[in-house]
């Protein structure tokens, strides 16, 4: 992985919403439960190995989850989000430019000595701050489907996100489609397809000899 890629903000950011949907929910368990877990979390979304999660890192990136958590939970509310961002910068970032190893300069945003609970509130509220800074605070959401709070990035080429991946996507789409046929039904006096109309005599047609 190249530098420019390992420390970006928008991964920072992706990184975030990651986490926080890491939550338990009607759709699933909780997925932060053991240090593998979060390791796992950490290398998926573009940190080298060696990765090395400790107890204490596990119990830190869950208090970091709901601290990003909270920033979603207000989505829509302009001053709410710019109050929660502002607030966890405050009190967890110190952005300083860095080099070591064969690595160029590059930006820590984490206190020195954090846990990677640390690195990652403060890089997730830097991440979502410079998102929220460049493309709005609409850029922030919640899923769009029912029973679903899980964090969205509207972020990307094409029509802005609203859902957080295929499978609320596609039960949005079935939903609403049944509520359009009870709807029609209903209009119709409870007939599904409608009036029918007299019989009439059959016509040629594709495979009618």
């Amino acid at each position: 992985m190249s530098a420019e890629t390992r420390f970006e903000s928008t991964r920072w950011a992706r990184l975030a919403v990651a986490l926080v949907n890491t939550a338990p929910g009607e759709r699933h368990g909780d997925f932060l439960t053991t240090p593998t877990q979060l390791r796992d979390l950490l290398v998926a979304f573009g940190e080298p190995e060696p990765v090395t999660v400790r107890d204490a890192d596990l119990v830190d990136a869950r208090a970091a989850r709901s601290d990003l958590a909270r920033v979603f939970a207000v989505a829509g509310d302009e001053q709410q989000i710019v109050e929660r961002l502002n607030e966890l910068l405050a009190r967890t970032a110190r952005p300083r430019l860095v080099g070591h190893g064969e690595l160029p300069l590059h930006l820590h945003v984490d206190a020195p000595g954090s846990t990677w609970g640390g690195w990652l509130v403060a890089s997730g509220a830097m991440g979502l701050s410079i998102m929220v800074a460049e493309h709005g605070v609409d850029v922030l959401a919640e899923c769009a489907a029912s029973r679903c709070v899980h964090a969205v990035l509207r972020y990307g080429p094409g029509p802005a996100r609203r859902y957080c991946d295929a499978s609320c996507a596609n039960r949005s789409r079935v939903a609403a489609h049944r509520a359009a046929r009870a709807t029609s039904t209903a209009g119709n006096g409870g007939q599904k397809d409608g009036p029918r109309s007299a019989p009439s005599a059959p016509t040629a047609g594709p495979g009618v000899t």
